[in-house]
């Protein structure tokens, strides 16, 4: 009789902790929108904000693709103790810019981040971080191009047309 209580509670446990370990897939933060400027000043914001913000070997391929390595983090001398102890997060960012008009252009950027627990765990897929997130790159990059969104109406001020 102890014996089938053992047993049961040991499934029950194997059942209960086995499914808390379920991981969901992590998608990357992608954002697309049309930009009222060339495709050149759009690649070229992408690059200056993309190279400041650290990313590496940030080359244009084909003329309208861009793949970055991963960001590079501010060096210390506790980056032994961060990545053993606390994690870490990287990511690497992927753009396509394409010409519709003269003065338009469409951007499509993808920003993929990775991290780990422990210098022991393996890399896997997480949601990008704020300050890397896709739309704070892309708020960025319309500052760099000074886009200014000022879409007003009496909705917004008022709460209804008048």
């Amino acid at each position: 009789m102890i014996r089938m209580d053992y047993l049961a509670i040991v499934a029950l446990t194997a059942v209960t902790f086995g499914c808390a370990g379920v991981q969901h897939p992590v998608e990357p933060d992608v954002v697309e929108v049309t930009l009222p400027v060339s495709a050149d000043r759009v690649k070229a914001a992408v690059t200056k904000v993309l190279a400041d913000d650290d990313y590496c070997c940030v080359d244009w391929k084909d003329g309208s693709q861009l793949h970055t390595g991963y960001r590079g983090e501010q060096p210390s001398i506790w980056d032994w103790l961060v990545r053993g102890r606390f994690g870490v997060v990287r990511s690497q960012a992927e753009a396509s810019v394409t010409a519709e008009t003269d003065q338009r252009s469409r951007l499509r950027l993808q920003v993929s981040s990775e991290g780990k627990q422990t210098m022991f765990d393996s890399w896997g897929p997480t949601t990008p971080q704020v300050p890397q997130s896709a739309q704070n790159k892309l708020r960025l990059i319309k500052n760099e191009l000074k886009i200014v969104q000022t879409t007003y109406t009496t909705e917004t001020f008022y709460g209804a047309k008048q």
